[in-house]
C-alpha cells in the first residue's frame, strides 16, 4: 500500500471514530446530561417528605381542667336556706378558677348576680384534691326580695379568664344536686366570687355548713 493510500485510510478511521462518539452520547457532556436527568429536583424532594407530626394538645387558661372540677351544693345551717357551692379538683394538676360562678335555677335565662364586695384580684389556684368555694345568698335578710319561690334544679358554669367580657367557659354546665332536693330563693338571690377557702365563703353564709344529702 502506497503512502497516499495509508493517509486516506487513517483519515477515514478518524471520521468513523467521531461518528460513533456522537451517536452514543459519550464523552463528558453526555454523561453529565444523563446525571442531570436522573437527579431529583428540589421540588420533588420536598413533596416526597412525610408531613410534620402535629403538636400535642395541652391545657390552656381558657380550659384549664375540662371536667375535672366536681361541683356540689351544701346547705348552711345559719342563716337558714343559704348555701355553699364547692368545686373540688379531681385531677392531678392545678386548676385555675376565675371570677364568680354562673348560676341558673330551673328554667331561668339570666344568671344570678354576684356580690361585688366579695371580689378578689386573684385567679383561684385549686390544687389536686382541694376546692374553691362560693356562697349562695338565697334570700334577702330584710325580706326585700319578696316572697320568693322553691327551685329544684341548678346549673353551674365557670367563667373564662377575661373578666371584662364575662364569657363562660365552653362545655356543658355542672348540675349539682340541691340539699334536700330544693332551695328557696327570692328576687335578691346572689352568689359570691370564688374564694380560696371554706372559712372565707362561710363569712357570707353563716358559721357552719353541712354536705347535701
Amino acid at each position: 500500500m502506497t503512502s497516499r493510500n495509508l493517509r486516506i485510510a487513517a483519515a477515514l478511521a478518524a471520521v468513523a471514530a467521531l461518528t460513533l462518539t456522537a451517536c452514543s452520547g459519550g464523552g463528558e457532556g453526555g454523561t453529565k446530561d444523563k446525571a442531570d436527568k436522573a437527579a431529583p429536583t428540589p421540588g420533588a424532594t420536598a413533596s416526597a417528605a412525610p408531613p410534620a407530626t402535629p403538636e400535642p394538645v395541652v391545657p390552656t387558661p381558657e380550659n384549664p381542667c375540662g371536667g375535672a372540677l366536681k361541683v356540689e351544693v351544701r346547705a348552711a345551717k345559719s342563716p337558714a336556706e343559704h348555701a355553699l357551692l364547692v368545686a373540688t379538683n379531681t385531677s392531678d394538676k392545678v386548676c385555675l378558677v376565675d371570677g364568680f360562678p354562673y348560676l341558673r335555677f330551673d328554667q331561668d335565662q339570666a344568671t344570678v348576680a354576684p356580690v361585688e364586695e366579695s371580689a378578689t384580684q386573684d385567679r383561684i389556684a385549686v390544687r389536686p384534691g382541694k376546692a374553691a368555694y362560693a356562697a349562695i345568698l338565697t334570700t334577702a335578710a330584710d325580706g326585700s326580695g319578696g316572697t320568693g319561690r322553691d327551685v329544684t334544679r341548678l346549673s353551674v358554669t365557670f367563667q373564662a379568664p377575661d373578666h371584662l367580657k364575662l364569657d363562660p367557659l365552653p362545655g356543658a354546665p355542672a348540675r349539682p344536686a340541691l340539699p334536700g332536693g330544693k332551695l328557696h330563693v327570692d328576687d335578691k338571690v346572689r352568689t359570691t366570687y370564688w374564694l380560696y377557702d371554706e372559712a372565707g365563703a362561710q363569712e357570707w353564709v353563716g358559721p357552719a355548713a353541712k354536705p347535701a344529702v
